[in-house]
């Protein structure tokens, strides 16, 4: 057959051709309601490297799985130390209520806590004395410290890395549910070949060596390839390929065609009984390139020279057929250009500092995001659980002569996950609270999840954060007045030239920590005046003590009111220990600290949380993701669940004036 004029007369650029394939099976599918794309399939754990998750893990059995000694020393029950010091210890028995544990074992049955050696005196005749008190679980890492059962794992369309998979079966997940792999069926069309001389190669041979190269480069990204002789450049021929090719599950389609002819053929076929979607894609060298769509199903015909076909197919194929398997575009759109060295590390700005270890070589683990412009590396906590393995996407390498790395400077990381999960990681500085805990976990459940990573900072250095353009949001709980005023005044004494939006994550209650029972009947700040009794309190300048002194001006009491009041502690568990052992008989806290160690909680107020958004990144995907599902009902009755939280403001734009009331 002669050479046709005029058979590509459309040149596509490349993006556009395959945005428009990618359209024309989208409306394929909508015309006849047939998911053409591969199907979900049943996979064991242990043959899972590298499959991409279908629907979102749940964690079925807690990490690990008993109380485990976190440190060297004596299990015990905290309780039967509550009221042991130096002067007065506890006497104890080794066998019976106190045994020698080491780090990873099993505590002993009763057991909740661990006494170190410096606080436990062996008398050498099966005696213990323990010369402080001890807290429920200290030194103990909690059944589920790691992975907790009902946790989301893995969100849907993860890639599975070895980590992951240790992570899952360790979770008692031994078989998941992965997207079948994308099945490739690959020919050569060739012109009729002219006589070969004698002993000489044939024409064909091009396309025989092209082909094999083409179905590695398809397997290199996970497809399933079949590959089929050399076909004549006959459409009827070629319309037989493709028809067996459909009747044995393929999901795309590849011809390679070697000349004019090859191509009339195939652009004979897809004009009668498929859609050609561009007959010529803007490649250099690739060309000429053709996509149509057959039966549902895209079809790539390429030309047969070797630097052709190879450009053709990383630059067209190759990020069509990801896409189609669920996994991230690594050469299309997302190509972060001039980040990645030849190494194929990535360079990011620090959002804290990175210490130097003289005499080890580190290996930090960082979380990496793209923020505004800019790839922001968030060093992570070293931990050495399977949640620390699965979280970290980049490791920065300082060596053991090396010095750490002062935030805001640039680190050289290499990167573990694809370059795609830069944009659904989102940052956020701020306040830890299980209330941020649910919301990581709702967001991991979404079909196109978002990974929240939390960087624990005090308020000020939070906002800083954004003003640097190190995360995206921020949480807050700053009291403005005594009137239920939060955070707006904060916000604007710290940037007054930033445009925030604060959208309420949850109104925290806070109130008094008390003996379980609530013993003396505490009812408000006046009966600890009433009552005389003894209390501890939190440092100056934490949300909670904030809290506390507006409740106490609003009963018309003054600090010398309070006994203890100057009795400071850092943290909410803290107060509750206090309370537990003895030392005090109620203090200003929270309910899930109070939940942690059997106590009880006297509500009395609420505290504001919000997440604190520039204006800018409202419409950042992620954020967006964030905002929607505060607002979804079913999130709010998680969070209400937790118990000692009001979600009538969750999800809510807040403008300035909005109170909570004393």
């Amino acid at each position: 057959m002669a050479p046709q004029s005029n058979i590509y007369t459309q040149t596509v650029p490349l993006g556009d051709a395959l945005d428009k394939l990618l359209g024309a099976l989208d409306t394929a599918r909508a015309a006849d309601g047939q998911n053409r794309l591969p199907q979900p399939v049943s996979c064991p754990t242990q043959a899972a490297d590298g499959r991409v998750l279908s629907e979102f893990v749940i964690a079925a059995a807690d990490v690990p799985p008993s109380p485990l000694a976190a440190a060297k020393g004596y299990a015990l029950r905290a309780a039967d130390t509550y009221t042991a010091d130096s002067n007065n210890p506890a006497l104890l028995q080794a066998g019976k209520n106190c045994f020698a544990v080491r780090p990873g074992e099993i505590l002993p049955p009763g057991c909740d806590a661990v006494a170190l050696p410096v606080h436990a005196a062996v008398d050498g005749k099966g005696g213990v004395s323990i010369t402080a008190p001890m807290l429920p679980w200290l030194h103990v890492r909690r059944a589920g410290a790691d992975m907790a059962a009902g946790e989301t794992l893995f969100p849907r369309n993860h890639i599975l890395r070895p980590a992951d998979m240790g992570a899952l079966l360790a979770a008692g997940i031994t078989e998941v549910q992965v997207w079948d792999r994308l099945q490739l069926h690959l020919a050569a069309v060739a012109d009729p070949a002219p006589t070969p001389k004698k002993n000489g190669p044939a024409v064909t041979a091009a396309a025989d060596g092209i082909i094999p190269a083409l179905a590695a480069l398809a397997q290199d990204i996970d497809c399933h390839v079949q590959t089929a002789p050399c076909l004549p450049a006959d459409a009827g021929v070629v319309r037989d390929f493709l028809q067996s090719a459909l009747k044995a599950g393929a999901h795309a389609l590849l011809l390679c065609a070697t000349g004019d002819d090859a191509l009339t053929a195939v652009r004979d076929l897809m004009e009668r009984e498929g859609r050609i979607v561009a007959p010529d894609i803007g490649l250099l060298p690739g060309a000429p390139a053709m996509t149509a769509v057959y039966e549902g199903r895209p079809v790539f015909c390429l030309p047969c020279s070797p630097a052709g076909s190879l450009t053709a197919f990383d630059a067209l194929v190759a990020p069509a057929l990801l896409l189609m398997s669920r996994r991230p575009g690594l050469c299309y759109a997302k190509t972060l250009a001039g980040d990645a060295d030849a190494a194929g590390k990535l360079t990011a700005e620090l959002a804290a500092s990175l210490p130097a270890h003289p005499g080890l070589d580190v290996f930090a683990p960082l979380a990496l995001a793209r923020v505004a412009e800019k790839t922001i590396a968030m060093p992570l906590r070293m931990g050495e659980g399977h949640k620390s393995a699965v979280r970290t996407q980049a490791l920065a390498h300082i060596t053991a002569s090396g010095k750490g790395i002062a935030l805001g400077s640039t680190v050289r990381a290499r990167p573990l996950r694809p370059a795609d999960s830069l944009y659904n990681t989102l940052f956020c500085a701020g306040g830890d609270d299980v209330a941020l805990d649910l919301l990581a976990d709702g967001l991991l459940r979404l079909p196109h999840a978002v990974h929240l990573v939390c960087a624990g900072a005090d308020a000020a250095d939070a906002v800083q954060a954004l003003k640097n353009r190190h995360c995206h949001m921020a949480v807050l709980h700053m009291a403005d007045d005594d009137k239920g005023g939060f955070n707006f005044a904060f916000v604007q004494q710290h940037w007054p030239e930033g445009k925030i939006a604060l959208i309420n994550l949850v109104i925290r209650q806070v109130g008094l920590v008390v003996p379980a029972g609530n013993p003396r009947g505490l009812k408000s700040v006046a009966d600890i005046k009433n009552m005389k009794l003894r209390c501890v309190n939190r440092q100056a300048g934490s949300s909670t003590r904030m809290q506390f002194d507006a409740l106490l001006r609003h009963a018309g009491m003054t600090p010398q009111d309070v006994p203890g009041y100057e009795n400071e502690v850092e943290s909410q568990l803290a107060v509750a220990a206090a309370v537990l052992t003895g030392k005090a008989d109620c203090g200003p806290g929270v309910a899930a600290a109070a939940r942690a160690v059997g106590l009880d909680f006297i509500p009395l107020a609420g505290e504001r949380w919000d997440l604190a958004v520039p204006e800018a990144f409202r419409e950042d995907p992620r954020v967006v993701s964030v905002e929607s599902l505060l607002q979804k009902p079913e999130f709010k009755k998680r969070l209400e669940a937790l118990g000692g939280y009001n979600t009538r403001l969750t999800g809510q734009k807040l403008e300035l004036g909005v109170r909570l009331g004393a």
